[in-house]
Parts: structure tokens; C-alpha cells; sequence
């Protein structure tokens, strides 16, 4: 593994580790913006501390070592109890083909969708960091953010289990998987915390192989906001040696540069949007929305991008700068996941405040891609918004993908220790008070010193994982510790 990239000197957190890989109980995390700071710099670090709420405040205590205890940590929420209680849907189970609750750790399931929210590691020199992986019906594997340059380890130890243990004919899988192939990558943004283990996790001898391709934004808008020599490592390799796995969804007047002190090359579109099936060329001149294809008729569409948002058919920009690691935050990539009738929103880090240095993308999504691809119904599992910090979730997202409508739906948030003041207890509130979310609930891969507690939280002190049944008539969320909690529910269309 490379040496870190970020300044998080300071930062304490309680250590969270990969105990039981071959059950998937996962783990995650360097630095963003906003209070968390990007950690390529002390003074985002610092940022980070003033921002967090007192070590007093009500919460979890997320600092305890746990290197001596013999696994994953127990789930830490206070609030778990209030999940555990009976429940109607715990009886119907998540849709007609649910079958009883599991009681064991979810695997991936030919015909479903699986995502895993990792629980990445702080590790003994603390590092904030964030990725997901996403199993499709057929063993497509997709790589949602890659987490921070000591995170290489743990991405790859899981991909090689789900290929060699869990993705296999053997399993009603179609084929026999690479010991690491993956087929995508999708790149939020450029911050450390979520491609600092690029560089590591693609070469060596112990490479993870990518089949398909890595999608990004494209070399646009690339300024003093991103980490740099996370970045360029990226940069390097996508125009070098991996140039054929190089996706780019906007552009600008030039070809960009692997340069931060180069020209910002602003991009003046996001054509990339509207090329239908990504990696396949044939149908790029028919101007259809972008997707993956993730098997058995479910996609991830992509909706957003640097700013850019998209009705379906016109991609309309949001112009704010370059220069604070919030606005590169806002720079994220928007996602929905599509299975049945399941909808599963995925943004990165996205902004949504509006204060200074904070552009209020969440707010241009909602006007622009909101009839088109979320409706009345909004979503079924929403993806919350930089690591659950009070930059995001702002309440016009919130009632576009959670309507207060009586039902059921869950939020989930890649949290670990190092993300000092996560969850912020605005957030929580604006998500699940007045029971916006109805039987669902707030379910987080952990919490940080400082970090607020809510009736509706789950901290999983583990991966969170969240799969589809019956086709994607329903869904199960699981918090995948030693013993799990899991919840079904249908689907909200």
C-alpha cells in the first residue's frame, strides 16, 4: 500500500476490522470536504474537528479500540432496540418470495441485486474513506468508489471472496468469475477518502482485473477542491496504461490534464450522459439516458454529473467553482439503481447546504431530473449524502426521494470513525423525524466520536447490506455484524 496522501494527524477513531470476510461482514476509510475536511490538508482536517458537535454530545462512543476483540464489533446504536421490535413487515417479509427473515448474513443471490455499503477501517493511523460494491442478478460486479490509499487491502480481500466463494455456478450463477475481476468502476468524485486506493487496487501483481470500464466525470472542472496526488495517480493510469478502460461522462474545450495547476478546463457538456448502454457503442448515436447493465434487467442509470443534470433527455449545468473541497463534493456523480420496482439512489458526495462554498446541487437535481426519474413515490433505499454530515440531505432532496407518504423506505450512509461529528443529528432529523420513513430506518456502516442518535438509526459496526428479492419486489437491509439485524420490506411502487 501506498503511504497516506492526507493530514489526518489528530483524528481519533475507534478502529473498525475486517474480522469474517467469508460471511461478507465488511469493513471502511481519508479525508472529504466540508467538517470532514479534505484530508489532503491540515487545514481541512481542522475544519473538521470545529465543525463536529462536543465529544459530549449524545450519541455513540465510537473510540474504543476493538483490535483485541475477537471479530467484528457488536452494533453500537442505542436506538437498536426500536428496530428489533415486531413489525408487520417482518411477518409478510420483503415481497411475496421473501421467505422468512434471514438470520444469517446475506449473500449475493442469482436474479437479485446486492449491494454492500463497506464498512472500511480506520485503521492505527486514522483515515476516513467510503466504497460500496454492487453484485447484479448475473454476477455483473460494479465497484462504487474505491476508499482511501490503506483501504486497497481490505476492497481487494472482498472481491476476491465474492468471486471465488459467493459468484459462482455453484450458487445458480452463470459463470465462473476471475479471482479479482470486476467489471466497473464508478468514481463519484476526487477526493482521497474515495479514490485514494486507485492507484493500488489496479496495479501489482495482485491488480485487481477490470473488465469493463472505470466512469467518471471526465478531466473538467479540476481545481484547488480536489486531493492532488490522489488525482493525478488516477489521471496517470486512466490515461496511460488503463486508457482502455477510460470512461468519461463530461467534457471540456480540451482533453484535461493529470494537473492541478493546470487550467480548471471547465466542462462545457456532459454528452456522456445520453450514450444508453455504456461500453457499448452501437446505440451511443440514439441519445438515450447512460446506463450499466447490471443483468436480469436491471441498470444503473446515470443522472448527474460535475454539476450536470439530466431530465432524460438535456443535461442542464449548475455553475459554481473549483476551489473548496465542498465543491468538489458537489462535483459527484448521481446514480439510481433499477431492479423491478426497486429504486436505490447513489450520489456520492453531492451538496445540498447552499452555504458559501457549498453549491446546493441537491436542489438542482430535484428541479431538473425530478419528474423524470423519481416521481411522486421518490425512492425505496437512498444512498444519504456525504457520509451523513450537514452539508447534504437538505429538505428538498429529502421530499424527493422520501416523500412523507405513511410509506416504508430506508436510508443508508458509508460512516466510519475517522468522520468526527457523523451522523450530524440535523440530518437524521430531516430524514426520519415525524416517521417520514415508516417502518424503515436509518441504517450506518458506524459512527464517529460526536456523532448524534436518533430512534430510527441502526449503526451497524459492520458492512450494511442491502438486497433485492423476488425479482425487486421487495428488498431486504441488513446490518451485517456477527449477529445480524435485518428487515424486509416491499417495494414502494
Amino acid at each position: 500500500m501506498r503511504a497516506r496522501s492526507c493530514d489526518e494527524s489528530g483524528v481519533t477513531g475507534r478502529r473498525v476490522r475486517v474480522a469474517a470476510i467469508s460471511v461478507l461482514v465488511i469493513a471502511a476509510g481519508c479525508g472529504d470536504g466540508e467538517g470532514a475536511g479534505d484530508a489532503a490538508s491540515a487545514r481541512d482536517a481542522s475544519r473538521e474537528t470545529e465543525d463536529a458537535p462536543g465529544l459530549d454530545a449524545p450519541g455513540i462512543d465510537a473510540t474504543t479500540p476493538s483490535d483485541d476483540a475477537p471479530g467484528l464489533d457488536a452494533p453500537a446504536s442505542d436506538a437498536r432496540a426500536a428496530l428489533d421490535a415486531p413489525r408487520a413487515s417482518d411477518d409478510a417479509g420483503a415481497g411475496s418470495d421473501a421467505g422468512p427473515t434471514p438470520t444469517t448474513i446475506l449473500e449475493p443471490a442469482p436474479g437479485e441485486v446486492t449491494i454492500l455499503q463497506i464498512d472500511l477501517p480506520v485503521g492505527l493511523v486514522p483515515q476516513l474513506g467510503e466504497a460500496a460494491i454492487l453484485v447484479g442478478p448475473d454476477g455483473t460486479m460494479v465497484l462504487m468508489d474505491v476508499g482511501n490509499s490503506g483501504h486497497d487491502d481490505d476492497v481487494r480481500a472482498i472481491v476476491e471472496e465474492l468471486n471465488t466463494r459467493w459468484i459462482t455456478p455453484a450458487r445458480g450463477f452463470p459463470r465462473a468469475r476471475g479471482r479479482r475481476e470486476v467489471d466497473w468502476i464508478v468514481v463519484s468524485h476526487f477526493h482521497s477518502d474515495h479514490i485514494g486506493g486507485f492507484q493500488d487496487l489496479l496495479t501489482g501483481g495482485s491488480a485487481v482485473d477490470v473488465t469493463r470500464g472505470v466512469v467518471h466525470r471526465g478531466l473538467v472542472d479540476v481545481g484547488a477542491g480536489v486531493t492532488e496526488s490522489d488525482y493525478v495517480a488516477m489521471c496517470d493510469l486512466l490515461t496511460g496504461t488503463l486508457s482502455h478502460l477510460d470512461v468519461r461522462l463530461c467534457a471540456g474545450a480540451s482533453a484535461g490534464a493529470c494537473s492541478v495547476s493546470a487550467a480548471t478546463n471547465p466542462a462545457t457538456a456532459c454528452d456522456g450522459l445520453f450514450v444508453g448502454e455504456l461500453g457499448e457503442p452501437s446505440d451511443d448515436a440514439a441519445h438515450a439516458p447512460s446506463y450499466l447493465d447490471l443483468g436480469g434487467g436491471a441498470r444503473m442509470e446515470f443522472l448527474g454529473a460535475d454539476g450536470w443534470m439530466s431530465d432524460g433527455t438535456h443535461a442542464t449545468a449548475l455553475p459554481f467553482g473549483t476551489t473548496d473541497s465542498n465543491e468538489e463534493n458537489a462535483r459527484s456523480l448521481v446514480t439510481l439503481v433499477k431492479h423491478g420496482s426497486f429504486r436505490y439512489h447513489w450520489g456520492g458526495d453531492l451538496t445540498g447546504s447552499g452555504d458559501p462554498g457549498q453549491p446546493d446541487v441537491e436542489s438542482h437535481l430535484a428541479t431538473i431530473a425530478g419528474a423524470a426519474y423519481y416521481g411522486p413515490l421518490g425512492m425505496d433505499v437512498i444512498h444519504a449524502h456525504h457520509h451523513v454530515r450537514r452539508t447534504s440531505s437538505n429538505a428538498t432532496f429529502v421530499d424527493l426521494t422520501a416523500p412523507m407518504d405513511g410509506r416504508d423506505r430506508n436510508v443508508i450512509g458509508g460512516v466510519n470513525g475517522a468522520y468526527l461529528g457523523s451522523p450530524y443529528a440535523e440530518v437524521l432529523g430531516r430524514w426520519a423525524d415525524g416517521a417520514r420513513l415508516g417502518e424503515g430506518g436509518i441504517w450506518l456502516t458506524d459512527s464517529a466520536t460526536g456523532g448524534a442518535s436518533h430512534a430510527s438509526l441502526v449503526v451497524a459496526g459492520a458492512a450494511v447490506i442491502v438486497q433485492t428479492t423476488g425479482g425487486g419486489t421487495g428488498y431486504w437491509v441488513q446490518a451485517a455484524s456477527d449477529t445480524p439485524t435485518t428487515r424486509g420490506f416491499r417495494t414502494v411502487r
